[in-house]
């Protein structure tokens, strides 16, 4: 086996994931992330389609199970409170024969980090500073100013992937702005919801909506907001995030005055701008390679994130193995299967955003008028193919 020892920069799904399939096939993989710990924070997720078909061939599929959520009605108000709508997703759930999940972002990550603990070689607090490709390798310099020697290097890191920051040619990478911004945080304002209920308060631009996570007391919730910004915004500090939300929600009554009280309370909230990562030329360079939103961002308009950072983790452990660590045969093969998909992917995110978030007052009521049909027993087979909710491994394996 050549090129054993690569370095995996980012702890996150698609690293965590990676780093299993490789240690699991003979290769010697070490995680850096550059925080303290895993993660907290980020907001609920849809997991369906190849992700799920990753997480069975970890045997995790039961731990998954208890932490599904199992959302499967939508209640849909105005900010004022008004009901405007009831979404039924129980068909489309019943077509996805028990695999179709709702839960925290950070649930995937706790299970896979369970998963690879005290089995790999993972490094909290470690940030890459420097990479130097050479005859032997690559010559990584750490933040601590420790040099280190690896055979492959792969960014895993994030839409924001200091990997791809330090490799790859600035001009050659587009971080497409959609226009939206994204804010989540978990809370304990109270809720009138059952727990496979979701509450959704929206109008024109501004939506927000809320999860109860605690199954026994229903008090620990989740929230997420996401609003439109013709133009990218500056960076924020919390306190000015937080104020900033309270401005684009001031018109909403109950719970989300509440909520937002709550958010400026807190040391942070995840907030982000919605873009999609596109790469001009290839997801690789040399013995670099990126996966995951560091590579091919799709956004949560997609639905597929998650499932698409561990679907490129498998694929791409998977073409390792098969060419005996061959790199540039791996790296090729790795991106000219998955890219079609996600090229696809990102054209439907664009494109559902009207359906995702209407902009006007008309967009909305045809939305609320057609979704409810949309999502009945006649209609799943038509949804599921504009999701993309399909197994993109078939019945391959390592």
């Amino acid at each position: 086996m050549k090129n054993k020892k690569i370095l995996i920069s980012g702890a996150g799904i698609a690293g965590l994931t990676l780093a299993y399939f490789l240690q699991e096939n003979g290769f010697k993989p070490t995680v850096v992330e550059k925080a303290s710990g895993l993660r907290d924070g980020g907001y609920m997720i849809d997991f369906f389609s190849s992700g799920v078909h990753v997480i069975e061939q970890m045997g995790l599929l039961d731990a998954l199970k208890e932490k599904d959520h199992g959302s499967s009605i939508v209640k849909q108000y105005t900010d004022k409170g008004k009901k405007s709508m009831t979404l039924d997703i129980s068909a489309f759930r019943d077509s996805q024969k028990g695999k179709l999940f709702n839960f925290l972002r950070t649930d995937l990550v706790d299970v896979l980090y369970q998963k690879v603990k005290g089995v790999i070689d993972l490094r909290y607090k470690t940030s890459i500073h420097e990479v130097e490709e050479n005859t032997n390798g690559i010559g990584v310099t750490f933040d601590g100013g420790k040099k280190e020697q690896f055979d492959l290097l792969i960014g895993a890191d994030g839409i924001h992937s200091n990997v791809r920051n330090l490799v790859f040619d600035a001009k050659n990478v587009e971080q497409l702005f959609l226009g939206y911004y994204v804010a989540a945080l978990e809370h304990n304002v109270p809720l009138e919801i059952k727990k496979e209920e979701v509450l959704a308060m929206m109008v024109p631009n501004l939506q927000v909506m809320t999860y109860t996570i605690d199954e026994a007391t229903l008090e620990q919730n989740s929230s997420v907001f996401v609003f439109k910004k013709e133009e990218r915004l500056p960076r924020m500090n919390h306190q000015e995030q937080v104020k900033l939300l309270q401005n684009e929600f001031k018109t909403f009554s109950h719970p989300v005055p509440e909520i937002l009280e709550t958010a400026a309370k807190l040391d942070k909230i995840y907030f982000d701008e919605v873009a999609q990562i596109r790469i001009n030329g290839s997801w690789a360079k040399g013995r670099t390679v990126l996966i995951g939103d560091a590579a091919y961002c799709v956004t949560l308009l997609s639905g597929q994130g998650a499932s698409m950072a561990m679907t490129g983790a498998y694929l791409l452990a998977q073409k390792l193995v098969e060419s005996n660590g061959a790199y540039k045969v791996a790296y090729q093969k790795f991106e000219e299967e998955l890219r079609p998909l996600i090229h696809s992917l990102q054209k439907k995110a664009v494109k559902n955003i009207g359906s995702y978030l209407p902009s006007s007052k008309f967009s909305m009521w045809i939305r609320n008028l057609l979704a409810p049909m949309l999502f009945k027993k006649p209609f799943v087979p038509l949804v599921t193919k504009q999701l993309g909710a399909v197994n993109f491994f078939e019945e391959t394996k390592i």
